[in-house]
């Protein structure tokens, strides 16, 4: 049976204070259960001191983990181009003059459509996931030492060569804060964080699961997930690339044929052997915006049952916009029912108080942004967290993003819970 209390809810002003300033000692007596719900959703330490936005991120990561959602801002430092410029490289690989470039992208905005179109002048599907991978790695200073990886998994464990991937790969900052967070170095021998419940990310290269397995010498960390049919490994973080992904190597698209097999015996490569990408508008209508699909129920049930930490993403895109926002008046509507459950008086602030815990999910933003010419911008971070905060996401403000992968390695090494998931579980007295 539910517990109902009498004690008198708190008024918006009362929220407001707590949160900005913490409890004082009136406040403990008279919003006993509110102060302890606040402690529960990390606005409050243990001492009801208000906990800001880093700190309440380090202390869900130690008592719940995390689901990560990487954008190109990981891969960026290793020369992955962004998506628009991706798809400026196709649009002028397939034909379109450089004089076209401008009026073609504001006929067709939107860069599925711009991909869509590639994919048309190209004329096969086979040439579009050779030309994306060219666009992709073409600029990859590492792409040596990534080519002399062997094939073989068996061949990759204790292979002699991962030092130089490992430091090669390095140069990237975000892209070792990232990894290094996916990896428990504190243990006896390397193995998965089990605080990062899984990756999703929006990318379509590898680059994180090759950091992964040059940290570990050659030892499986990550494990990806394509597909519905596909078992998460207890020993290795699941890693979602929800438009698709191209190895580093060519791998997953290209083969190199043994000389013992004579020419006339070889299996073609058609095109339903190709990875599955979601670039093309068609492709995306018939996944991401189809609500039965893999690719659109997988971060829907993560965002609703977990907390998630967006790095290196700009937010803009409207599917992801769509789920946040889903799973959040999901979140609050149970909520505000529990609430108006719990006390026996009235409660006008029960939607207010509602929102506030199930802003939940994080984002690490830096305060100055770059335009294409360099030029320095700051975002007006009032009315960016004023939107975001519809969507249950907290915005954390970095100075710039040095300052931003340092915040990644504090939720590394403060957050940091030796006895994660062996613990019995909690339950209200």
């Amino acid at each position: 049976m539910r517990h109902r209390s009498t004690e008198r809810p708190p008024a918006k002003a009362d929220i407001d204070r707590i949160v900005r300033e913490g409890a004082a000692v009136d406040d403990e007596s008279r919003f006993r259960q509110f102060v302890r719900r606040m402690q529960k959703a990390f606005f409050l330490d243990v001492k009801n001191r208000s906990l800001p936005a880093r700190k309440r991120l380090v202390e869900q990561y130690r008592k719940d983990g995390l689901v990560l959602f990487l954008g190109a801002g990981v891969s960026s430092g290793s020369g992955i181009p962004n998506w628009p410029e991706l798809a400026d490289k196709l649009l002028l690989k397939s034909g379109v003059k450089s004089t076209d470039l401008n009026a073609v992208k504001k006929a067709l905005p939107s860069y599925i459509t711009q991909f869509e179109l590639v994919g048309e002048l190209l004329g096969t599907r086979r040439r579009l996931v050779e030309e994306i991978y060219r666009g992709l790695y073409a600029r990859m200073e590492c792409r040596p030492q990534l080519m002399e990886i062997p094939r073989k998994y068996e061949e990759q464990r204790g292979w002699h060569g991962w030092g130089n991937v490992f430091k090669a790969l390095q140069a990237n900052k975000t892209l070792k804060a990232v990894g290094d967070l996916l990896i428990d170095s504190d243990s006896a021998e390397i193995r998965r964080n089990p605080q990062i419940h899984a990756v999703l990310t929006f990318n379509a290269d590898n680059l994180l699961e090759i950091y992964c397995a040059a940290k570990a010498g050659g030892k499986r960390i990550l494990t990806l997930v394509d597909r519905a049919s596909v078992g998460e490994h207890p020993d290795e973080t699941p890693v979602y690339h929800l438009h698709g992904t191209l190895d580093g190597r060519g791998e997953n698209f290209l083969r190199r044929f043994p000389a013992a097999v004579p020419p006339g015996e070889l299996q073609e490569i058609t095109d339903d052997l190709l990875p599955d990408l979601i670039f093309r508008e068609s492709e995306y209508y018939e996944t991401i915006a189809n609500p039965a699909s893999f690719v659109n129920h997988t971060p829907q049930s993560f965002l609703r049952r977990l907390n998630a930490l967006f790095i290196g993403t700009s937010l803009e895109d409207l599917n992801m916009r769509r789920w946040l926002y889903d799973s959040f008046r999901e979140r609050v509507r149970h909520r505000i029912k529990y609430l108006r459950e719990f006390y026996m008086k009235k409660y006008p602030e029960a939607e207010y108080e509602a929102e506030l815990e199930s802003r939940r999910h994080f984002w690490l933003r830096p305060e100055i942004e770059r335009n294409k010419d360099g030029r320095p911008w700051r975002v007006p971070k009032k009315h960016v967290e004023r939107v975001m905060r519809n969507l249950g996401v907290q915005v954390i403000w970095c100075k710039d993003y040095d300052d931003m992968r340092s915040c990644i390695y504090e939720v590394q090494m403060l957050g940091r819970n030796a006895e994660f998931g062996r613990r019995a579980a909690e339950f209200p007295n």
